[in-house]
């Protein structure tokens, strides 16, 4: 897993992040994550290879899904052909949600505080073919997407975080509000 430097631009388009330098909110949970605004429901959706739409799917190149499993036993999802690779893993039982990955490594220099569709996140792997983004669908929900680039055939595959946090906004974009 690799990840993204923060960029200093916004984006308010549907799928793209937005990242800023600044405070993502000056509230954060009781271990100093920043809290989620407006929080998602990540188990909504239970097969994590429906958590992108197939018209998001081709917009995006991403074909091949195979069922997995997550480093702490969820399920999740990988596309794979001879372009890309796109990992999305959902966690929805440990009930910490960014915090856990925050508190591991907020310190670290290849990670960054970002935000994905306003959500807080946190990415890693500006170099290389990788690029990995943490996003805090709730409070006690986080989703983790990975992206490797293995031939950049479509102009959108050039910067890999960008592409990261694309996935991820679309993800939020599926996902029902929390209730």
């Amino acid at each position: 897993m690799a990840g993204l430097g923060l960029a200093a631009c916004t984006s308010t388009t549907p799928g793209l992040a937005s990242t800023s330098t600044g405070s993502q909110s000056s509230a954060a949970t009781s271990n100093g994550a920043p809290k989620v605004t407006s929080p998602k429901n990540l188990k909504a959706i239970a097969d994590p290879c429906q958590l992108l739409t197939p018209q998001q799917l081709q917009e995006i190149g991403a074909s091949n899904p195979t069922a997995d499993k997550s480093l702490w036993g969820e399920g999740s999802c990988i596309w794979r052909n001879d372009n890309l690779r796109i990992r999305l893993d959902p966690d929805t039982t440990h009930g910490q949600g960014l915090t856990i990955v925050y508190n591991k490594n907020k310190d670290k220099p290849d990670y960054e505080q970002t935000t994905v569709n306003g959500h807080p996140a946190i990415r890693w792997g500006k170099e290389g073919p990788f690029c990995s983004v943490f996003v805090g669908v709730s409070d006690t929900q986080v989703l983790s997407a990975d992206v490797a680039v293995l031939r950049e055939v479509k102009p959108q595959y050039k910067d890999r975080c960008a592409l990261v946090d694309k996935v991820a906004g679309m993800v939020l974009s599926n996902l029902p509000a929390a209730g």
